[in-house]
């Protein structure tokens, strides 16, 4: 749970319909039941709401700081009150690559679902999602099952647009990161290679964690299951998140949109 301790509001900066905004005017009225779902169509399309993705992560431990508990400046023990972050990745009709190094852990928090929007939206019933991201693009006609979409409107505080170039348009929401914190995690997640070589190492240890060997163990094992999933993307990946960069600052658009439009983009228009 390294991003219990890696992260805080002070990371990111953020704009809200172009005025200079609080992080938390992102997610207004966060509060400490709610949870993060994003849906993903390709290869490490996550990455283009790293921001959005980590701003839901500040607000889950802001909302009750004693989920940070460990070991940091200003953490108070016992460790055992520490908890990871509620945030689900929908992975929709393939395996678009390995999110765990932004805390989607247990490995429960990463589920693959076929592209049906039906199934799609079952899922994130089944999880209470209260906050969701879907990829930009073509709305499709869905008819969901009796009454899903009715669940989904009743529950679900805020829905966003996003891309995995990470700009949309007509964005009404913009996330920068300000501090190296904001881009450790997306830049490690497209380096499977390096991940790879680490937790393979013998004397595998990650640098300040407070996790017990164990799951360092679990959580090595699982990286070196997948490996090579979803790699023919990652240079693609690679290059847009290049093309974010702003001299020494990347900068990510996001577009509000109702949870109707939301439950129209679940699945790739093919």
């Amino acid at each position: 749970m390294h991003t219990a301790l890696q992260l805080r509001a002070r990371d990111f900066a953020a704009e809200v319909d172009g005025e200079p905004a609080d992080l938390t005017s992102v997610f207004p009225d966060w509060q400490h039941y709610d949870r993060f779902g994003i849906v993903v169509h390709e290869p490490y399309g996550a990455i283009g709401a790293s921001y959005l993705i980590q701003a839901a992560i500040v607000a889950f431990y802001d909302a009750r700081p004693q989920r940070r508990a460990g070991r940091g400046p200003g953490i108070a023990e016992p460790n055992d009150l520490a908890i990871y972050p509620e945030i689900y990745v929908f992975h929709v009709g393939g395996r678009h690559g390995d999110f765990s190094l932004f805390d989607f852990w247990p490995a429960r928090k990463e589920v693959f679902v076929d592209a049906d929007p039906r199934v799609v939206l079952d899922a994130i019933n089944d999880r209470a999602i209260t906050r969701l991201a879907v990829p930009d693009g073509p709305a499709i006609a869905v008819e969901h099952e009796y009454k899903e979409p009715a669940a989904a409107r009743d529950r679900i505080q805020s829905a966003f647009a996003y891309s995995a170039t990470g700009q949309v348009e007509q964005p009404s929401i913009a996330i920068s990161g300000v501090r190296p914190a904001a881009e450790t995690n997306p830049r490690d997640a497209l380096d499977p290679e390096r991940l790879r070589a680490t937790v393979s190492a013998p004397d595998f240890d990650r640098e300040g964690s407070t996790d017990p060997v164990l799951l360092q163990r679990e959580w090595a094992h699982r990286v070196m299951q997948r490996a090579g999933e979803a790699e023919h993307g990652l240079e693609l990946a690679r290059s847009r998140r290049a093309a974010l960069k702003q001299g020494r600052v990347i900068r990510e658009t996001y577009r509000r949109i109702s949870v109707d439009d939301a439950l129209h983009r679940l699945v790739p228009d093919v």
